[in-house]
């Protein structure tokens, strides 16, 4: 290129500004910004955690579009299962723990890459003459690249929270589905008694119609005691019904569904014995249970930052490229060899971690966050049996009063009742003990009622300690063999 013909680029000169962005997009730094920037913008997604997809997406997605879901009909005696899958597609609280199971899993693309690229541009406030002519302005680039295994280590942290926050999301699961399993069993049972109050009314009613109609000096203090028995019945079947507008208002917001929407009895399925002693048990929630291993995930990552901590004390670098635009001398003073050529510098920078004061106690920090996450993980586990024998009790002895009144108090009962009966129509029983024997069957229904709900509830707690259903074990190892 003959120089000698060039115009030197002064201000208004519009020859040589019209030269100025060719130089410009030759500049080798523009090109490194520019292919960092596509390179970033390239950047691959990090893989989401496993999850089931459901219809929890598209409903979260009709909610963006104020787009309101249809109100399912649970007035016709629900199944379980139904209520189950409606609280994991309906339940707020799902929703929101696995968007942060999808945030979570960015943080480890976030964490493991290079910092952003700095662009330099500098200009002269005094004009500085040089040999092959004037150096006009800089255009330059910097790259920060932390030393290697830092990379490694923040990526690291960020798939074990990662894993720590899908933990999280198993836990509200786990956490919604045994409320609503709680809940099904106590409305069903607060049905049942209601049912069983309704059938004691009734024999109230005709004790009362006999005691009336009674000749005898007992007639009054059994009146008396017919009516008591009623107004004591009237305030439990009272009580019965606000207790079930309370679970039926548990069970709505448990879904996510309007107030005022009817819920039927719950189909309750018969649930078999629980027969696994404390040790097997045991061992299921050391294997499964979430709170135990969130705090063990919360120890990994405490591990991982006290490393990352230590690991502060290596130097960082910084690549720079600059490139100094020179433009060319008037051709009055000559054309010296150079000539107007541009100059170009490589620059490496490095980190000078010197504050010793200041990376000790980052180390020191992080090591007593370590300890305390094992401390942490120790009371998990302990925390973890004590929770686990008291609902092994709780289930124990609530299969005992089912056994008790199902197999044992409930038959002879009915016996009882049956042959008060026959003795009362074959004339030679009387009238006020045979509902007096009728009566104390239903309680004992209504007794059994109760230690069946207490059942449920028990081995739902106890699944949740578990960590996973308990019959879900045996079916699978069933099916292995």
């Amino acid at each position: 290129m003959n120089r000698e013909h060039e115009r030197p680029g002064f201000p208004g000169d519009t020859q040589a500004a019209s030269t100025w962005p060719g130089r410009l997009l030759a500049c080798p730094v523009v090109w490194i910004a520019l292919l960092a920037g596509c390179a970033a913008s390239r950047s691959e997604p990090a893989d989401w955690p496993a999850i089931a997809p459901s219809n929890a997406d598209a409903q979260a997605h009709g909610t963006a579009r104020n787009v309101e879901p249809a109100v399912p009909d649970l007035s016709d005696r629900p199944s379980v299962r139904a209520l189950l899958r409606l609280a994991l597609e309906r339940s707020p609280r799902v929703a929101a723990a696995r968007e942060q199971v999808l945030a979570a899993s960015e943080v480890s693309a976030i964490d493991s890459s290079l910092p952003d690229p700095k662009l330099l541009l500098g200009w002269y406030a005094t004009s500085v003459e040089t040999r092959v002519g004037p150096q006009e302005f800089v255009l330059g680039v910097q790259q920060g690249v932390p030393f290697p295994s830092k990379l490694r280590s923040r990526s690291e942290l960020g798939a074990t929270l990662a894993r720590r926050q899908q933990v999280v999301y198993e836990r509200a699961v786990r956490d919604i589905l045994v409320e609503v399993l709680q809940a099904a069993h106590e409305l069903a049972y607060i049905d049942e008694a209601t049912e069983i109050a309704g059938r004691i009314a009734s024999l109230l009613e005709r004790y009362t119609t006999a005691a009336a109609q009674m000749d005898t000096a007992s007639a009054l203090s059994e009146l008396f005691r017919a009516e008591t028995q009623r107004a004591q019945l009237d305030n439990d079947r009272v009580i019965l019904r606000e207790l079930r507008a309370v679970e039926v208002e548990r069970i709505l917001a448990l879904l996510d569904l309007p107030t005022g929407t009817p819920v039927g009895t719950p189909d309750i399925e018969r649930l078999p014995p629980v027969e696994a002693s404390f040790e097997e048990l045991l061992r299921i929630a050391q294997a499964h249970n979430q709170e135990l291993l969130e705090a063990g995930l919360s120890l990994e990552a405490a591990g991982l930052r006290t490393d990352l901590a230590r690991k502060e004390r290596l130097p960082d670098f910084t690549l720079g490229y600059t490139h100094i635009f020179t433009g060319d001398l008037p051709s009055s003073i000559g054309n010296p060899p150079g000539n107007g050529e541009d100059a170009q510098l490589f620059t490496l920078g490095l980190s000078l971690p010197i504050w010793a004061n200041r990376n000790s106690a980052s180390i020191r920090r992080a090591e007593a966050l370590e300890r305390a996450a094992r401390a942490g993980r120790r009371d998990a586990a302990l925390r973890l049996r004590m929770r686990l024998a008291r609902a092994w009790f709780q289930v124990g002895n609530a299969q005992r009063l089912v056994r008790l009144y199902g197999e044992v108090l409930v038959p002879r009962a009915e016996t009882a009742a049956r042959t008060a009966e026959d003795l009362h129509t074959a004339g030679k029983g009387a009238l006020a003990g045979t509902i007096e024997t009728i009566a104390v069957l239903q309680n004992f229904r209504l007794a059994a009622a109760r230690a069946r709900s207490d059942y449920g509830q028990a081995v739902a707690a106890l699944e949740a300690i578990l960590g996973q259903p308990l019959w879900r074990r045996r079916s699978d190892e069933g099916g292995s063999k």
